[in-house]
């Protein structure tokens, strides 16, 4: 289902009939067709030497005009293992991000995701074609106004978002367990705010705005609930920095039903491989929030490319500390977020796949998979890594708190893109609860790295480097996987483009054996 909301989102950003009208249009749709032989060959673990053949067909895309941006890399892919000793398979991965102005102050924004993640315990390892990985599909679309009326400032948004997992159900490995996997959910964000700026009516700006926030998930029929109201100031006291502060208040709850067991009080499992929610039960509420919350901070603007924000305040029953730094170039951006609140898989990866934006995002694939590799780069800002949502992905809702840090830059024939990250997620279930996670919080650390060199107008080079680490609690498996690649592109004619690559990854899981692989690549691409 969600590959075609993400097929239908491309289409909305690419065949709009404004793009007819608009004279100043800048777009560059580009479809293609490619073959790709592959060969993985262990170097540390044992296993045998694996080849198969991958037939792709996908569009890369980019749309920049009056009223329109957006960007999109889509590919389907078919893997034809040889010799019986790997599985043929079907993989769609992708991203498309985009935003219409439909008038004057209302904009119309939309995204998706498609990518595969692992599903054999070795949680934040990357994929290899071995079978023993799930389809993940993530999506959104809403509408955004803003205006003023007078002297006040008016904005609203609404984004219907979607999430979707697809694995295998017959899957029993260590540190897997068996129906807790997330399934799929729907999400409503809805939020308004209403406010003067500083020096209007008064020496500090004051900004009223509301929310309200609303996630189902299928799996136990659970479901969140967040509704929220405050009023915000802002002091100046210099010409670049600012006093902030807010406070108000917050109700927020989670609930689910019980699952179905069977005569020894075992839970069922359905034939999707994930709990059988028992109908009948009542909803037992598993997280209950209901309080004042306040925060106050300092806000740093030295020029319009560049911002600091820090704010402490007391939310959740603690205190919490939130921040971000955000520095944009001429062809360069940087960004740091300090984060903390209370997420799932659902809402983080629905959250990272609307935190794109921008007619250049740089998506590094790799060339033996044609899965990307976790970062969405991008040197005008509006990039993202999707890294930490997909590791470990479960059921549960979760404390999430952590920090993430991403670079992208363009000089010359130059490309270059950095993402790390670290998190901290701490479970939220009801006392005594193991159906979803076994154990209270797992910690995930990761890094990104890719340089591009354009040699002349028919070739050109590019490397990438990544490292995960995904600290498991409980008896799952911690895992440790690096891996690096490098490819040499030529165009052999105007449309045809020939690739080979080479590079090396390694897995580490608690009590198995390190399992390294070097791999090889050939490839043809035909653009239209």
């Amino acid at each position: 289902m969600m590959s075609r909301i993400a097929l239908i989102l491309a289409g909305i950003a690419l065949t709009s009939p404004a793009l007819a009208r608009d004279e100043q249009r800048k777009v560059d749709v580009t479809p293609y067709l490619g073959v790709d032989q592959v060969v993985v060959a262990p170097i540390k673990g044992g296993g045998d030497v694996l080849t198969y053949t991958n037939v792709t067909a996908g569009v890369t895309a980019s749309v920049q005009t009056r009223r329109m941006e957006a960007s999109a890399d889509l590919q389907y892919a078919r893997s034809f293992g040889w010799g019986g000793q790997i599985s043929d398979q079907d993989v769609i991965s992708g991203i498309v991000s985009g935003r219409y102005g439909v008038a004057r102050g209302l904009t119309l924004n939309a995204g998706g995701l498609a990518t595969r993640v692992r599903t054999d315990g070795l949680s934040g390892a990357a994929v290899r074609n071995d079978g023993y990985s799930s389809q993940v599909y993530a999506g959104y679309i809403g509408p955004s106004y803003t205006t003023r009326l007078g002297d006040l400032d008016i904005n609203a948004s609404y984004r219907l978002g979607y999430a979707r997992v697809e694995d295998d159900p017959g899957l029993a490995l260590p540190g897997v367990a068996r129906g807790s996997s997330f399934a799929d959910s729907t999400t409503h964000d809805l939020m308004g705010s209403v406010g003067v700026r500083p020096g209007v009516w008064m020496p500090f700006g004051l900004v009223a705005s509301a929310g309200y926030s609303r996630e189902d998930a299928s799996q136990l029929d659970q479901r969140f609930e967040d509704k929220w109201a405050r009023l915000d100031a802002t002091l100046p006291v210099s010409p670049t920095v600012a006093l902030i502060g807010g406070a108000g208040y917050e109700d927020m709850k989670i609930s689910q039903r019980s699952p179905l067991l069977d005569g020894n009080g075992v839970p069922l499992i359905s034939s999707s491989g994930r709990y059988v929610t028992d109908e009948s039960s009542p909803r037992q509420l598993i997280y209950d929030f209901d309080d004042i919350i306040w925060d106050v901070g300092v806000l740093w603007r030295p020029s319009r490319r560049t911002s600091l924000t820090a704010r402490v305040g007391e939310r959740y029953g603690g205190m919490t500390y939130s921040g971000s730094f955000i520095w944009q170039g001429r062809s360069q951006s940087f960004a740091l977020v300090v984060f903390d609140g209370i997420d799932s898989f659902g809402r983080v990866i629905t959250s990272d796949v609307a935190a794109l934006s921008g007619s250049n995002l740089n998506l590094v694939r790799n060339p033996f998979t044609g899965d990307f590799t976790g970062c969405a780069f991008s040197s005008t800002g509006g990039g993202q890594c999707f890294n930490d949502a997909l590791a470990g992905i479960t059921g549960a809702n979760f404390r999430y708190r952590g920090v993430a840090a991403q670079y992208a830059a363009e000089r010359g024939p130059w490309g270059m893109g950095i993402g790390l990250g670290y998190s901290q997620r701490k479970f939220v279930t009801p006392s005594g609860e193991t159906v979803f996670v076994r154990g209270t919080r797992d910690q995930n650390w990761y890094g990104n790295a890719s340089l591009t060199y354009r040699i002349d107008g028919q070739s050109s080079v590019d490397a990438a480097v990544y490292a995960n680490y995904f600290d498991a609690s409980g008896n799952r498996l911690d895992v440790l996987n690096l891996g690096a690649f490098t490819s040499y592109y030529r165009l052999v004619t105007r449309n045809l483009q020939a690739s080979a690559s080479v590079g090396i990854d390694s897995a580490k899981a608690d009590k198995l054996d390190s399992v390294i692989n070097a791999m090889g690549q050939l490839g043809l691409r035909y653009t239209f």
